[in-house]
């Protein structure tokens, strides 16, 4: 590294999670100083499959205890201090419970939200999207 600068934006780089969030299924990443994406941690599965067979209260209720679920594992994260911020990518309906299941810890991290459906979406594929958000100024 030539400067404190560099080692800042490495370590910004290194300790950028992206969390990739649908009905089913919760996808933790790591941004590397290249620009590809790290899976982090294994993804998390609802057990919401074919919503049209739940009801609405069993489907709400489902969809909160999978985002106790997704909080707990980015609160173990915090804790472990492996995360200095956090990156949501998901559909409008998920970032509004999102933001109302996060903790304190992950409210702080919290760096940007991307309102999109990419829940198959490849990491290449995510990469290429989120490219714009990293080469901002100050990102």
């Amino acid at each position: 590294m030539s400067n404190v600068s560099d080692a800042i934006a490495m370590t910004a780089f290194g300790r950028t999670w992206i969390v990739m969030l649908d009905d089913s299924r919760a996808q933790f990443y790591r941004r590397e100083p290249s620009g590809s994406l790290v899976e982090e941690m294994p993804a998390l599965a609802s057990g919401l499959r074919d919503a049209a067979a739940y009801k609405p209260d069993e489907r709400r209720n489902e969809r909160q205890a999978f985002l106790r679920a997704v909080m707990a594992a980015l609160d173990g994260a915090c804790d472990k201090n492996q995360c200095d911020r956090i990156l949501v990518v998901a559909p409008e309906r998920m970032l509004g419970a999102f933001r109302r299941a996060a903790s304190d810890k992950v409210r702080a991290r919290l760096w940007r939200e991307m309102a999109v459906e990419m829940g198959n979406a490849s990491a290449g594929e995510l990469e290429k999207r989120l490219a714009p958000h990293f080469n901002q100024p100050g990102s």
